[in-house]
């Protein structure tokens, strides 16, 4: 015996008319982006910090979830680095911060706490190895209250500086700028 299930066929359209073209963030269903906040770095970061320093690089990105159960999807775009000679090799950290901060200077009692480390990069050819690097992590913060993220990095080994968003400044014809997205992602 076989049961068959039919369901009324209906258009999007017509329902979001019907909701005068707003739908409450309840409402949304699963999937849903309920918002995106840009953090954007334009200016050029130079360290010549020593191995095991922590160097923040002045790229940050906050947001408040409206939902406890929310998915965050946290996106480094293009983060330009140059290394200023050999046998140097550092990585790349994102930090996650719940809580409010001082918008002056980023200090308070809120620790910021590693959260994700991408690959370490390595001084190859000569003074001008360059490269961009990227990533994206799906966080789940379980929180409402205001959630920030930073970029910092680490020299692991050798006594040259970085340059990080590198060529910020417009050389070559360029100017660079880093981005960390965030995006909130209903459950």
């Amino acid at each position: 015996m076989s049961l068959r299930i039919t369901k009324p066929a209906f258009n999007v359209r017509e329902k979001i008319n019907e909701l005068e073209g707003i739908v409450s963030y309840d409402r949304m269903p699963p999937g849903s982006v309920i918002q995106v906040v840009q953090g954007k770095l334009t200016n050029q970061t130079e360290s010549s910090a020593g191995p095991g320093t922590r160097v923040d690089v002045g790229l940050y990105a906050y947001m408040s979830p409206r939902f406890r159960n929310s998915k965050v999807l946290v996106t480094l775009d293009s983060f330009p680095c140059r290394i200023r000679g050999s046998s140097t090799e550092f990585f790349i950290m994102l930090q996650r911060r719940i809580g409010s901060e001082q918008q002056s200077g980023y200090a308070n009692s809120y620790t910021w706490l590693d959260h994700v480390a991408t690959g370490e990069y390595t001084y190859h050819i000569n003074n001008y190895d360059e490269f961009n690097d990227g990533f994206n992590y799906l966080d789940s913060p379980g929180t409402t209250e205001r959630v920030g993220y930073r970029i910092t990095t680490e020299k692991i080994s050798g006594g040259y500086g970085i340059a990080y968003n590198h060529n910020a400044g417009g050389g070559r014809g360029a100017h660079n700028y880093a981005t960390l997205t965030l995006m909130e992602i209903k459950q």
